[in-house]
C-alpha cells in the first residue's frame, strides 16, 4: 500500500489510518511525497523522522496494490495504482483553497481536483457522512459512482479516548487545574492569523489554576518553523503555556481539555462533537461549505471577545447547543469498521479475524 502526502496534515490523517494494517504481515506501506504545495517544505525529512519508508514520487510504479491520500490535491493522476481519497479533514467543510482566496468549490469534492483530462482519478471518494453525497453530486456528478461513507477515523479515535481522559491530563502535567486548549487553523481568518496573541493574553491573566495549551494548525507550523513561532511566543512559553507539537499530540490535548478557544478549523469541529465547552475566538466565514455541519456550528458557538475580561468568558463557556446532532450529522457511525472493509477489498484481501476497533490517541507529555 501506498501512503500520498502532499502536507503534514496529511501525514496526520494517514497516520489514523494504519491502526487498520496493524499485525496484519500482509500488508506493507511505503509513503511517497505529492509535490505542489507551499506547505510541504521538509516533508520527506518528517516522513523519515516518523520511521516511514520513503519511494520517491518518480519511482512509484505498478508495485502497489492501493494507494490513499487525504488529499484529492496533487497529480494524482500519474500514478499507476487505484487511489483511495480521503477527507483531508473533519469532512468536507471548507471551500477549495486557491492563489486569491477560495473558490466556490467544495475542497475534496470539486471536479477541478477529481478529474483530470474528463478522467474521473480516484478509484474510490471516501465520505465522512452521506450527506455529502448531494455535494458531490453538484460538483462532480461523473464521481457519484465512485463515492463510499466510510466515517472519519480520526473522531472513533478520538470518542475511544474519552473514558481514559484523566490518563491524558496526567501525561499532560494538568493536574486539577483547567486546561484551556486554544487551537487554529492556518490563513488570516485563523485564530492565530486574526489574535495571534491571544495566547499570551491567556497566560497573563489566568489565575495559577488554569493552564493554556496551543495548537497550531501543521500548515502554520510548516510556514513558520520552531525558532519563529517560540520567538514570537516567548512571553506566553515563559508563562507555563503548553505549545503542542506539530503533529500526532493535538488529539491528547483535546481529550484532556476543559475548554476550547478556536475557530473554523477541524479541531472545532471534533472538539464541539465531543461536547467540549466551546468558544470561537475567529470563524472565517467566507471559507466555510454554505450548509455544512462547520458552518452551523458557526452559528451555535458563542464567541470570545479577546479585549474583554478572560476567566469570566471562559467559565461561562458551554457546549455547542445540539451538540448530538451535529455530531450525527458529521460522522457516519462505526468508521473503522467500514474503512477496513474497503481498503481489504480494494487489497483483494480477506480481512483479518481480530475485530476492527479505533486505537485510543497517544499520550503526550510536554517537554
Amino acid at each position: 500500500m501506498l501512503g500520498v502526502v502532499r502536507t503534514l496534515t496529511a501525514l496526520d490523517r494517514l497516520l489514523d489510518v494504519l491502526p487498520l494494517l496493524a499485525d496484519d504481515m500482509r500488508v506493507e506501506t511505503r509513503f511517497t511525497v505529492a509535490a505542489g504545495s507551499e506547505f510541504a517544505t521538509n516533508l520527506t525529512e518528517q516522513l523519515h523522522r516518523s520511521g516511514a519508508q520513503v519511494v520517491a514520487w518518480e519511482d512509484v510504479g505498478k508495485d502497489f496494490d492501493l494507494a490513499i491520500s487525504p488529499s484529492g490535491n496533487g497529480p494524482l493522476h500519474e500514478l499507476e495504482v487505484p487511489v483511495l481519497t480521503l477527507p483531508h479533514g473533519a469532512g468536507h467543510n471548507k471551500l477549495r483553497a486557491t492563489e486569491t482566496g477560495v473558490a466556490e468549490e467544495v475542497s475534496g469534492l470539486s471536479r477541478t481536483q477529481l478529474v483530470h483530462e474528463g478522467r474521473v482519478v480516484p478509484a474510490v471518494i471516501g465520505l465522512s457522512h452521506e450527506n455529502q453525497l448531494p455535494q458531490l453530486r453538484r460538483q462532480c456528478p461523473e464521481a457519484v459512482p465512485r463515492a463510499e461513507v466510510i466515517g472519519d477515523p480520526c473522531y472513533a479515535r478520538l470518542r475511544a479516548s474519552l473514558p481514559m481522559r484523566e490518563q491524558y491530563r496526567s501525561a499532560l502535567g494538568v493536574g486539577d487545574r483547567e486546561l484551556v486548549v486554544v487551537a487554529s487553523t492556518w490563513g488570516p481568518q485563523s485564530a492565530f492569523g486574526e489574535c495571534g496573541d491571544l495566547a499570551k493574553l491567556l497566560t497573563a491573566e489566568l489565575p495559577p489554576d488554569h493552564r493554556t495549551a496551543l495548537v497550531l494548525h501543521p500548515n502554520v507550523w510548516t510556514k513558520y518553523e520552531q525558532l519563529q513561532l517560540e520567538t514570537w511566543l516567548r512571553t506566553a512559553l515563559r508563562n507555563d503555556l503548553v505549545l503542542v507539537p506539530r503533529i500526532r499530540k493535538w488529539q491528547a490535548a483535546l481529550i484532556a481539555a476543559d475548554v476550547v478557544v478556536t475557530d473554523h478549523g477541524s479541531l472545532a469541529l471534533y472538539a464541539a462533537c465531543l461536547g467540549k465547552p466551546l468558544l470561537l475566538a475567529a470563524f472565517g466565514d467566507r471559507e466555510v461549505v454554505p450548509g455544512s455541519p462547520v458552518e452551523l456550528l458557526g452559528q451555535r458557538a458563542k464567541r470570545l471577545d479577546p479585549t474583554a475580561d478572560l476567566l469570566p468568558q471562559l467559565t461561562a463557556a458551554t457546549p455547542v447547543p445540539d451538540h448530538q446532532q451535529l455530531a450525527e450529522m458529521s460522522f457516519r457511525e462505526e468508521p473503522v469498521q467500514h474503512l477496513r472493509e474497503l481498503i481489504y477489498r480494494r487489497l483483494e484481501l480477506p480481512e483479518p479475524a481480530w475485530p476492527a476497533r479505533p486505537e485510543p490517541v497517544d499520550l503526550f507529555t510536554p517537554r
